[in-house]
């Protein structure tokens, strides 16, 4: 089947947020490589570079609903809300453990078509 048939299938709304998850997790790990190579400079050794899972999912799960939680904090609401929903949680999660495996970069590869 084509790419194209198959992203046309799917509502736009989870395509935007697949690419908004990955985005994230990418810059998420950029930063962090970054962070822990001007730690290793100063002498701080490899421990930065050794990341626990569960921070880097937390890290990656509060990037991803900042904007979510700082919105209803303004507007008085739940500052939690948007954790409610279960499946959004899930598959933030999936694109973080695939993020953190094979690199973001080519998860975006398998959402992208040339144009005509």
């Amino acid at each position: 089947m084509n790419a194209r048939l198959i992203l046309r299938q799917l509502p736009n709304h989870l395509i935007f947020r697949i690419l908004h998850y990955s985005l994230i997790s990418q810059q998420l790990r950029d930063e962090l490589v970054v962070s822990a190579g001007s730690f290793r400079l100063k002498g701080g050794g490899n421990k930065v570079l050794e990341w626990q899972p569960f921070v880097l999912w937390l890290a990656n799960l509060l990037l991803n609903y900042a904007g979510d939680i700082l919105g209803n904090l303004l507007l008085g609401s739940l500052p939690l809300e948007p954790l409610c929903n279960t499946a959004d949680i899930l598959l933030s999660s999936l694109i973080c453990f695939v993020s953190t495996q094979t690199g973001t970069a080519s998860f975006t590869v398998l959402l992208t078509w040339p144009t005509p």
